[in-house]
């Protein structure tokens, strides 16, 4: 009855099912889950479920937009809790916090609002134009289309702004593009995407393009051609040989 209700919505979110955790093949299953099938987890997530989540701070559930927690009542029948703090898929940021480490990155993000300030390390202090960006009630911006490999965002600004992305920042093998144009994206919040996004109307589209999947498309399309080539090879001399026994 919880998958079932949770699955009357038809926007993108996650889900989260407290008696698993970050394990719950079953709640995978059925919706977008912030653990995945495997036991095996990203590092930047398990530290976060271990600082925080683990410890009653749904802070983690809010940067993956986790609108929806499966618990059980007293029966032990699983109910279905709304995060009304979840962030949602995308969001500007207002204020910028540049931090030394990783470490430190963590540890901010223990009471802040993260819908309106973005933890940044230094590392990455030089992809941010300013750290401060006033509230236009104009400005918008959201996921309009998505596949496993492919996220497709619209945005409109009067001036320029930091948006931050409920998705794990993963630089070996997604792309981002502005308008067709490659752009630049960096960590935020310790395990988001962010990057800064130009004034005006803008299509923002990640894609999911390793180099491996490159090298071994290029390999298959080589191995293809030489096989072709052989192949009508063979039947040529087989043509040729045929020929020269029938003028003999």
């Amino acid at each position: 009855q919880a998958d079932k209700q949770i699955l009357q919505d038809t926007t993108r979110y996650r889900v989260f099912e407290q008696s698993i955790g970050l394990n719950g093949a079953r709640t995978s299953y059925f919706h977008n889950s912030i653990g995945g099938y495997h036991g095996a987890k990203p590092a930047r997530l398990q530290d976060l479920a271990e600082f925080y989540l683990y410890q009653g701070n749904i802070q983690p559930l809010n940067l993956l937009n986790v609108k929806y927690i499966i618990t059980q009542n007293e029966e032990g029948a699983e109910q279905v809790q709304i995060n009304p703090q979840a962030n949602g898929n995308v969001w500007f940021v207002q204020n910028v916090k540049i931090v030394p480490d990783a470490d430190t990155e963590i540890l901010a993000l223990d009471s802040l609002n993260t819908r309106q300030t973005a933890i940044v390390q230094k590392k990455f202090a030089n992809e941010i134009t300013s750290k401060i960006f006033p509230v236009d009630s104009t400005d918008s911006i959201e996921l309009v289309a998505h596949q496993p490999n492919y996220l497709k965002y619209k945005s409109n600004s009067a001036k320029e702004k930091l948006a931050v992305f409920s998705e794990v920042y993963y630089p070996e093998g997604w792309n981002v593009y502005v308008d067709g144009n490659e752009a630049n994206y960096f960590k935020a919040d310790y395990i988001l995407r962010a990057m800064m996004v130009p004034k005006g109307t803008h299509i923002i589209e990640f894609k999911f393009e390793p180099e491996v999947v490159k090298t071994g498309s290029n390999i298959s399309l080589a191995s293809n051609i030489v096989l072709i080539l052989i192949v009508l090879g063979g039947l040529f001399y087989g043509y040729r040989k045929k020929a020269s026994t029938a003028e003999a």
